[in-house]
């Protein structure tokens, strides 16, 4: 489950889904990136004509990193001798070999490259085999009653202990809601409610959570509600993405070690808010911390934050032979067996679950997302309000949705959203 590279099982499955790599704003601002994904390391590169192109870091002449070379058109330029490549990984210019008698070789040159599609404020890559299957077109990426920016923070561990928690509701009472308790108030054991009972329902493009919650014998404030399959809830997307309907969550494997969270964030307006669909290239985004700089402690202060620590806290790869399961690890061992039977599919030659090629059907594919009104209309401002108020005094504002779900947001987005949701002091 934790080999991602090329001819691994668990590799060549994620080989068959596109991967979110990067903001699309981040490109127009540099236009060069590194990236290694799936323990492969690449270079993208945003081409004069607003597109992208994703080919190997290194250089076939001479192993030179691409990194530090320049767009040239469309094409990417060696700094080391000139020799430039576009997007299709084809040799397209040699300066100085073609500068002499043999007119150079260019046409025996080539370095491996991927193709790349613009979705949500994202730059996506495909690495598989062709032909290669659409981009789901998830419907809240068309969404237009939020604010969208996008958060990206390098964990130092394996990519599955981080999905694993999308099928744990269990965790959110005590992780997040009673840590928060305690961590505001050591002494402190007013607990929230407690889960009864949790479900699972898998549809096609992966599995929705639900729960039983004990709402009768709960203190007052904000925790999790019951919420039955049939009406929607959290999702746990194929083949690593987290929906809850304010966040959309992509655990990326860089490579066995390591995991890029790509947080796509959307912070419901109030109904009455000025809306609009964000272009891709104008989507805000940032790189969060995992520790803090002055302290180098791990930070818990925002719901993210807190995953990110017990992910990266089972260490790189966790050994799951010292694991002893229960009842609420009811969802991990469906999401275990899964991917063993997806890995399968593969290796029959089969497309894995989530696979999308009919373009008819991929047009803002709808999602079982609880409680979906509040995203797609907006939120009553009266509601709004309230639920800013009840966050303020509890001690959680900023964190869910209506700032940010993770450390460290520039106080410039911070302020533009105030402003567009009405609500800057």
């Amino acid at each position: 489950m934790t080999e991602v590279g090329p001819g691994t099982p668990m590799g060549e499955l994620l080989r068959r889904y596109w991967h979110p790599v990067a903001p699309a704003m981040e490109l127009r601002e540099r236009r060069v990136k590194p990236v290694k994904l799936l323990g492969e390391d690449l270079l993208l590169f945003r081409k004069q004509d607003g597109g992208h192109g994703l080919i190997s870091r290194h250089c076939p002449h001479r192993r030179a990193d691409l990194a530090l070379g320049w767009v040239d058109g469309d094409a990417l330029r060696c700094a080391y001798h000139g020799w430039a490549f576009d997007a299709s990984g084809r040799c397209v210019s040699q300066p100085f070999e073609e500068a002499g008698p043999s007119g150079g070789f260019r046409d025996k040159v080539r370095t491996a490259s991927y193709p790349t599609a613009t979705l949500g404020g994202l730059v996506w890559a495909y690495l598989g085999p062709d032909p290669a299957p659409l981009l789901p077109d998830f419907e809240p990426f068309s969404w237009s009653h939020g604010f969208v920016e996008v958060i990206m923070t390098e964990l130092p561990c394996n990519w599955f202990q981080c999905h694993e928690n999308g099928v744990d509701p269990v965790h959110f009472e005590w992780l997040h809601s009673n840590g928060n308790v305690v961590r505001g108030n050591p002494d402190a054991r007013d607990y929230v409610a407690t889960h009864l009972d949790i479900e699972f329902l898998e549809f096609a493009y992966g599995f929705v959570n639900g729960r039983v919650v004990d709402t009768v014998n709960a203190p007052k404030g904000e925790y999790a509600r019951t919420s039955n399959v049939a009406d929607g809830g959290i999702l746990c997307l194929w083949p690593y993405t987290l929906v809850s309907g304010s966040t959309i969550e992509f655990r990326v494997p860089v490579d066995e070690r390591r995991t890029l969270n790509i947080t796509w964030q959307y912070s419901v307006l109030p109904d009455d808010a000025p809306t609009g669909e964000q272009g891709s290239d104008t989507v805000p985004y940032w790189y969060g911390p995992y520790t803090d700089p002055a302290t180098g402690d791990v930070i818990m202060s925002h719901t993210l934050n807190q995953d990110f620590a017990t992910w990266a806290g089972q260490g790189a790869v966790t050994d799951r032979t010292r694991e002893q399961l229960g009842r609420s690890d009811a969802g991990i061992t469906m999401l275990r067996r899964r991917y063993f039977e997806a890995m399968e599919q593969v290796a029959r030659g089969e497309d894995p679950p989530g696979t999308v090629r009919d373009p008819e059907a991929n047009v803002r594919i709808q999602l079982p997302i609880h409680s979906k009104s509040y995203y797609t209309e907006g939120m009553p401002r009266a509601v709004f309000e309230e639920k800013l108020a009840a966050r303020k005094r509890s001690g959680l504002f900023g964190i869910g949705g209506f700032h940010s779900v993770q450390a460290g947001r520039p106080e410039h987005l911070q302020a533009k959203y105030e402003e567009i949701a009405g609500i800057a002091e």
